[in-house]
């Protein structure tokens, strides 16, 4: 077992490594980045995300935050794609295929299948000279000096890269868009999140279970009326008219 001292060591060099290769993307947001967003923002299409390994979860996640942010993703497993699964790209549709290496035999077979559908394709590679770069109509550099593990092996800088680059062009499209607070709140009806920005105190409350008590009302039964009704909260009738608001905050 490492010491206190030694595990703190690994950790921090893990996260400073990663911490880096954020910092080094700032320069990757160039004119072949416009380039990209211009050309998805131009379509009337999906986004299709595909990859292989840990570039396949890096795509799961980002077809997610697009979905939720305004602009259609579907995931394609570049394996699954070769078997049957390539039948959900249609016609209009922008192929993003997240590969580290960019060489992998997955990618290498199915990059010129979507070529010859005549889809554009977007590299997220670290690799500029690969396969995958060579075979694209736009490239997103995502090349990362060294993982975060001790091997250089374990992906970790490189999904980094890839999540945060593609959070970045979320983002942005997302801005473009005008996607609001109240488009957002369609999209996340659910959870505390969708509670917030979606769910109206008129929704939840029955019309017969409405908290109120009498401006006459002594402090004891206004707790119990905040607490048997559960809305934090009572409003308090004046000759059947509101005349305040008491909240369970107001009587600590």
């Amino acid at each position: 077992m490492k010491s206190i001292k030694e595990i703190k060591k690994i950790a921090t060099d893990a996260i400073k490594i990663q911490h880096d290769t954020i910092g080094s993307l700032f320069d990757r947001i160039d004119a072949e980045f416009f380039n990209v967003v211009s050309e998805i923002l131009k379509s009337n299409g999906n986004l299709i995300i595909t990859g292989i390994g840990k570039s396949a979860d890096i795509s799961r996640k980002l077809v997610s935050t697009f979905n939720s942010t305004g602009q259609t993703a579907l995931f394609l497993h570049a394996a699954d794609a070769i078997h049957g699964d390539l039948g959900i790209i249609q016609d209009n549709d922008i192929v993003i295929c997240i590969s580290k290496s960019g060489n992998t035999e997955e990618i290498k077979f199915l990059i010129p299948l979507i070529k010859n559908m005549g889809n554009t394709i977007i590299a997220f590679t670290g690799n500029n000279n690969s396969f995958l770069a060579k075979n694209s109509n736009f490239i997103i550099d995502v090349s990362v000096e060294k993982e975060a593990c001790p091997n250089n092996l374990a992906p970790t800088s490189s999904t980094t890269a890839q999540l945060v680059m593609g959070d970045a062009l979320a983002i942005v499209l997302l801005v473009c868009k005008d996607f609001s607070d109240d488009d957002f709140a369609r999209y996340h009806p659910g959870g505390s999140l969708g509670k917030r920005l979606y769910l109206r105190l008129n929704d939840i409350v029955q019309k017969d279970n409405k908290p109120q008590v009498d401006i006459q009302s002594n402090v004891s039964s206004v707790i119990l009326e905040i607490s048997k009704k559960r809305f934090g909260a009572t409003a308090v009738l004046e000759e059947g008219h509101v005349a305040g608001i008491i909240t369970d905050g107001d009587l600590r």
